[in-house]
């Protein structure tokens, strides 16, 4: 009776070996440096693409549903660079400059191809080139998905006034009441999709769409539970003004993309412990 009852413990204290023995904290660190350089990038390509098919207005939705998801402290950090970017981007960027703003975007993604395949224990041995347009790939993938959720928000009240019309729920919502109700869950479910389509298609070891199911759902817990705990952190206990000035927010976000780098790492880490316990049981069976 008492194994039973510390099963869920020594699992957890298991899959936090599993983590630090990997260099979990190392590739966590490795990818908060990369997802800061990376997401400008990415932004003025998602903002150059909405551009190019005569949506640039709805940049300004990308931006403020990100910023809804980040500490207040975060936010406004990032806030007068991600609006210098986004006038940048509205303007027209050229096509090699589109070149080299993909390049730098997918750098990020082969930053998390790396701590994937630390995280799966697995060795890469595709070649470079490959790896690099497959990275190209899901950043436009991601982008036009973006582009496509923020395109539903829009057409949805629509499409939501057009039914009331006909069928009369009796719920009757405006433009701007809709994308208020559903911010949460399109953002929720976006964070979900993102995470199990990276760990599903970036390993040099590809997992099922189901094995990779886990770490997704455990990654959306915990940055909806860290975020939380972060901002009330930063709001009432949190001085790094007093220690490193000027720099404290830039500090504060420094963290706060560790900490969801972190956070990452586990969810892959969860994934490829349950794996090796589903190859371990399947060997047992077959013996």
């Amino acid at each position: 009776m008492t194994q039973y009852l510390l099963a869920p413990f020594r699992f957890l204290v298991d899959w936090l070996v599993r983590f630090i023995e990997d260099d979990g904290l190392a590739s966590a660190g490795y990818l908060a440096y990369l997802g800061l350089m990376s997401l400008l990038p990415f932004l003025v390509f998602v903002f150059t693409l909405l551009g190019l098919i005569g949506r640039a207005d709805e940049g300004a939705g990308i931006v403020d549903m990100m910023f809804r998801f980040m500490p207040t402290e975060v936010a406004l950090t990032l806030q007068e660079p991600v609006v210098q970017v986004v006038g940048t981007a509205s303007g027209g960027v050229l096509t090699l400059s589109l070149v080299v703003v993909l390049w730098i975007a997918a750098s990020g993604v082969e930053g998390i191809r790396t701590a994937l395949n630390r995280a799966y224990r697995t060795r890469e041995t595709r070649s470079y080139w490959r790896r690099r347009a497959n990275s190209s790939v899901l950043v436009i993938f991601f982008s036009g998905f973006i582009i496509v959720a923020i395109g539903c928000m829009v057409v949805g009240p629509i499409l939501w006034q057009q039914a009331e019309g006909y069928l009369d729920f009796g719920i009757a919502l405006d433009t701007t009441q809709f994308p208020e109700l559903v911010r949460f869950g399109a953002g929720g479910g976006a964070l979900f999709v993102a995470t199990a389509a990276l760990y599903h298609a970036l390993p040099n070891r590809k997992p099922s769409w189901i094995g990779v199911l886990p770490g997704a759902a455990a990654v959306f817990v915990m940055v909806t539970g860290a975020t939380s705990l972060y901002s009330v952190y930063l709001e009432h206990f949190a001085r790094y003004t007093a220690i490193y000035g000027s720099l404290g927010g830039i500090i504060s976000t420094l963290i706060f993309f560790y900490l969801l780098g972190a956070i990452f790492v586990l969810g892959a880490e969860l994934n490829g412990m349950l794996s090796e316990i589903y190859e371990q049981r399947k060997e047992s069976k077959q013996e």
